[in-house]
């Protein structure tokens, strides 16, 4: 899936006039490679593992290029920090976040989704996109405390 990832990415850096760099594709491997939601700061170090070396600021751009062309969506889970995950091939879906361990549970549900439109449709209201977020303890951190 890779490379019909880069291709994408490709496309529409060379559509935005800019070029497909080494280290624009070097970034895009790296995030790649992980399947969780990671902020610029995880894509730097993981960026940076090997010989090659990019700048923060480059991996920051590249970052944003690859929410840009779709390929990524920024969430953000109430911490103050900004992470990426990938969209491509995915389906829509949510978010439990622990507030202790800062876990973060993806699920989906069609009764949730048909509410969502529903709403919309009872407001005339063209919905592009939304997020929602169940911000809470897990089982594990819920187990920790009814331990102390």
């Amino acid at each position: 899936m890779v490379e019909g990832e880069r291709q994408i990415f490709g496309a529409y850096i060379k559509a935005e006039g800019l070029k497909v760099t080494a280290q624009r594709t070097h970034i895009l491997d790296a995030f790649l490679g992980t399947d969780k939601h990671v902020s610029v700061e995880d894509v730097y170090v993981l960026a940076n593992r090997g010989k090659r070396r990019v700048g923060f600021a480059t991996v920051w751009r590249t970052m944003k290029l690859i929410a840009d062309c779709g390929l990524a969506r920024e969430v953000a889970f109430d911490d103050g920090v900004s992470r990426f995950e990938h969209t491509h091939g995915k389906s829509h879906h949510h978010h439990l976040i622990c507030t202790r361990c800062k876990r973060v549970i993806e699920f989906t549900s069609e009764e949730l989704d048909a509410v969502e439109r529903s709403i919309a449709e009872d407001y005339e209201f063209e919905l592009h996109s939304h997020r929602f977020e169940i911000f809470g303890l897990c089982k594990t951190c819920r187990r920790k405390k009814a331990r102390r």
